[in-house]
């Protein structure tokens, strides 16, 4: 078997197929979440959490920051316009 042929059947081996793919998927998901919560507050549509009443067009309330940055969103209701 030449070489390459090794290389690829061990990139095959569950274990570490199942690895890669955990930690693409964390890192992935880790960025979509970082830039959906970021959209929401550029777009006006994430207010503090305990701002009542809502203003319109906020459907999200910042249920965490770090640092001072919202990292994770709750939804309050949904937009009426579209």
């Amino acid at each position: 078997m030449p070489d390459n042929d090794r290389r690829a059947d061990a990139r095959h081996e569950p274990e570490q197929e199942g690895e890669v793919h955990a930690q693409d998927k964390t890192s992935a998901a880790g960025e979509d979440e970082k830039r959906f919560v970021e959209g929401l507050v550029i777009r006006g549509e994430a207010a503090p959490e305990g701002t009542e009443p809502l203003p319109p067009g906020v459907t999200h309330e910042v249920a965490e920051e770090k640092d001072g940055v919202p990292t994770t969103v709750r939804r309050r209701r949904f937009s009426t316009h579209g």
